[in-house]
């Protein structure tokens, strides 16, 4: 159950029910896009100018105060503003993982713990090996919620520096997935002949959870030896 809870397919799953609620309700309330354009719904969110972006960031930094799911906000920036949505993810993306890991690492030490009841034990060990590759698995297989990793992670003696750094490239495939649906989707709710991009970003998706489920394999098979 834990698996499937944490698999890319039902981080999809919970993006598509988001955003065809979405579609329903404007349906609902007689909201027509048939003739806005991609290029006109971009015109007007880039009329907001840097400060679109900026309230997209904050806002993802906020996001765990009010429990916003992770992976619809991700998406939310392929919508916005399409592929170029995938800068501010990463740069919103990051900076959320770096403010969990310093309140778990100096501020919340205890809160943290009792929070995670020791979920993250298990790799600590190895964090103190090997901290950037085991990051970046952990990044690239996750196997608990994003939250929890950061605040976990906040606890263990991995170097800030490798913290980031594989935090940085880890998140890049899901990120680009989840952008890239949010992109289509626009293209898609303004003209159904795009539908087929779609298409792609679930060969997207597929792509992604069979790179995870490589990794994991290798990653069992292959034990993290001792850095030298």
């Amino acid at each position: 159950m834990g698996k499937l809870k944490n698999s890319p397919w039902m981080k999809l799953l919970l993006v598509v029910a988001f955003f065809a609620a979405i579609f329903f309700a404007l349906r609902f309330f007689n909201v027509d896009f048939s003739k806005m354009t991609v290029e006109s719904f971009k015109e007007k969110i880039d009329s907001f100018g840097i400060w679109g972006s900026v309230i997209y960031i904050v806002l993802y930094v906020l996001r765990p105060l009010i429990l916003f799911p992770a992976a619809v906000f991700s998406a939310s920036a392929g919508v916005i503003w399409g592929l170029k949505g995938l800068l501010y993810l990463l740069v919103g993306a990051n900076l959320s993982a770096i403010a969990e890991f310093i309140i778990a690492r100096y501020f919340a030490r205890e809160a943290v713990e009792k929070l995670i009841k020791g979920k993250f034990n298990s790799i600590d060990r190895a964090v103190e090996r090997n901290g950037f590759v085991t990051v970046l698995l952990i990044r690239l297989i996750p196997n608990v919620a994003w939250d929890i990793q950061n605040l976990a992670l906040g606890l263990t003696k991995v170097k800030f520096r490798d913290y980031v750094l594989a935090t940085l490239i880890g998140i890049l495939p899901g990120s680009f997935a989840l952008v890239y649906f949010g992109s289509s989707f626009i293209s898609v709710i303004t003209n159904p002949k795009h539908f087929w991009k779609i298409v792609v970003a679930f060969v997207i998706f597929g792509a992604v959870y069979y790179l995870q489920q490589f990794l994991r394999k290798k990653q069992n098979q292959e034990p993290i030896t001792p850095a030298r």
